[in-house]
């Protein structure tokens, strides 16, 4: 189960995930972050400080999302605990994102 809450802070979209990203919820999260930016946000901050674990499928998201980002969009991840720290890091995907402490750090 994954709970997503979403707020606006200026011009940045704070989506603040809990739960598991896994192969079931990662097409609903994929989804829902495909239509905020169809709906024209472009600067995500993913706070990631409530989730406890997450797949492959979950962190292709990421990538998509970015992927369909405009050029002038950006997309950040913050609060990984240290099992998600190191899923990025073994994957690779901590080069490919910016990753901070906090959402105060991100926006």
């Amino acid at each position: 189960m994954l709970n997503i809450a979403t707020s606006q802070t200026g011009e940045t979209l704070v989506i603040a995930l809990e739960g598991r990203i896994d192969a079931a919820s990662a097409k609903h999260l994929e989804q829902q972050c495909l239509d905020l930016i169809e709906g024209g946000a472009s600067r995500l901050v993913f706070d990631l400080g409530q989730v406890v674990y997450i797949s492959s499928a979950g962190l292709r998201v990421f990538l998509v999302a970015a992927k369909r980002l405009p050029p002038e969009g950006s997309l950040k991840l913050c609060a990984l605990n240290s099992t998600l720290r190191d899923v990025f890091e073994i994957s690779g995907f901590s080069t490919l994102f910016q990753i901070l402490p906090g959402v105060g750090d991100a926006l």
